[in-house]
């Protein structure tokens, strides 16, 4: 085979970073035997938002179309409880603290281990799959006119239409960026992002291909159109009237995708995954208004910012007809950082070498061949975010922490520790989800052999995290 290799090269805040770019072009026998990946990640929605998952009086088709045609998690993590380190932890299949990142950082300077990992669709566009992004990426920093570090097109995508920022307004001519250059959405922005990954499949369908479309639905701020809206009368709250609204675009939007995969009869080849980046925002003036978004995540406890279950435990369906289980609801306990695996063995390729991974190859436990367990316990380790002193909402604290250790059905949680001071840690409380899910009754004083076993597990794990860079 004719291996033709492009390097991009990029130079930013005193940061070298080498990507390979569209290495080689795959034989038609080749092309037609590796599967389509379509990577979907919803933005701050709540555990309950979807009928599969809780009692949910928003009606989601399409997405029930993927749990009744592939398989549901119902005890799916991802690493954080927030934007930023959660989506880092998806596309590099670690846990982000590996990077000293435990909030949303931003800068070439404190990013930049997270810069020399190859991240997810650079495997995929290494093996000649044609890779798009559509949407949200908030890895480059949070300004919404330009790139402040390495953007999508610099981390494996051959192309790109996004939004820069962490969150955009939704309406019609709001600033969008196709491969960098700027023009004016031309329409409701969650319709526009199912317009663009249609389009994308038209022209790459006949390639293999990789699609990460990532929504800012329903991240604030509280932006639906009036035709969406009014199909809730019944909902008093106009918040969550607009926060049902604009999941339902969503809904729309994906139902449009996987339309597309039946025209071009590619259906049984692609892989589409639905995941959410954390935990739906909170409803009450605690949250600043880009945080707030009327989620609901009954009965978890927490929301966005959250280590309880409601701030990382989130919504997971994977299809792949003819290799994954149909209508299967899945209850072991996964991560956010198996989809990298997972993908990338469904795909028949290589992990890169060298590069640490968290995740395992769900493949073998959901179609029975592994009858173990993909994880033994889960961590996660976030930057508190507490009310000002002198009042008003939740904001990030600098090096103050909490962690939280998940093993079977024990959950061990530690607020507010201050890093780095000379004080000793708070206690750590400690449920039992099957009985408790709401993470209410702490029992750790009835189990202290629990709390000690599961202590240790998680001091050993941040032991071999990197300190924060906050």
């Amino acid at each position: 085979m004719n291996l033709k290799i492009r390097r991009r090269v990029f130079l930013k805040a005193g940061v070298l970073a080498i990507g390979l770019l569209s290495p080689f072009s795959l034989s038609a026998q080749e092309s037609s035997e590796k599967p389509n990946v379509i990577l979907i990640l919803s933005d701050d929605m709540g555990y309950s938002d979807l009928p599969k998952f809780g009692k949910s009086e928003i009606p989601t088709p399409n997405i029930d179309r993927l749990a009744q045609e592939g398989t549901l998690f119902t005890d799916a993590y991802v690493t954080a409880p927030i934007c930023v380190a959660s989506r880092m932890g998806l596309l590099a299949g670690q846990y982000q603290q590996r990077f000293g990142i435990y909030d949303n950082i931003y800068g070439a300077d404190k990013t930049r281990l997270f810069l020399n990992q190859t991240l997810l669709p650079a495997v995929f566009q290494n093996a000649g799959y044609r890779t798009a992004h559509v949407g949200k990426w908030h890895l480059s920093g949070n300004k919404r006119m330009q790139y402040e570090v390495a953007g999508p097109r610099d981390r494996g995508f051959d192309e790109s239409v996004a939004i820069l920022g962490g969150d955009s307004a939704f309406w019609k001519g709001t600033p969008v960026f196709r491969n960098g250059k700027q023009f004016p959405a031309p329409q409701y922005l969650t319709d526009l992002w199912g317009s663009e990954a249609c389009a994308f499949i038209d022209r790459a369908h006949a390639q293999p291909f990789f699609l990460y479309l990532a929504y800012n639905a329903v991240h604030s701020p509280m932006h639906a159109l009036d035709a969406d809206r009014e199909k809730f009368p019944d909902v008093i709250d106009e918040n969550r009237r607009t926060y049902n609204g604009m999941l339902l675009a969503m809904d729309r939007s994906i139902g449009r995708v996987l339309d597309r995969l039946d025209k071009h009869g590619i259906v049984d080849n692609t892989i589409v995954v639905f995941m959410n980046d954390n935990g739906g925002g909170g409803s009450t003036d605690l949250y600043a208004a880009h945080s707030r978004n009327y989620a609901n995540n009954k009965p978890l406890s927490g929301h966005k910012f959250d280590v309880l279950e409601g701030g990382v435990r989130v919504p997971l369906i994977l299809r792949w007809p003819k290799h994954v289980p149909a209508g299967k609801v899945y209850r072991e306990m996964v991560s956010s950082t198996d989809v990298y695996p997972t993908l990338v063995a469904a795909a028949g390729l290589q992990m890169p070498t060298g590069q640490p991974v968290d995740g395992v190859d769900l493949l073998p436990f959901i179609n029975d061949r592994n009858q173990s367990k993909p994880h033994d316990w889960l961590c996660w380790q976030n930057r508190s975010w507490l009310p000002r002193k002198e009042g008003g909402f939740v904001v990030p604290t600098p090096k103050v922490h909490n962690s939280a250790i998940r093993k079977g059905n024990w959950k061990l949680v530690r607020l507010n520790e201050q890093m780095g001071a000379d004080v000793p840690p708070p206690t750590w409380s400690l449920y039992d989800l099957t009985n408790d899910i709401g993470e209410q009754n702490d029992i750790a004083t009835q189990h202290e052999e629990v709390v000690e076993e599961l202590s240790t597990i998680f001091n050993s794990w941040r032991a071999s995290m990197l300190k924060t860079v906050e």
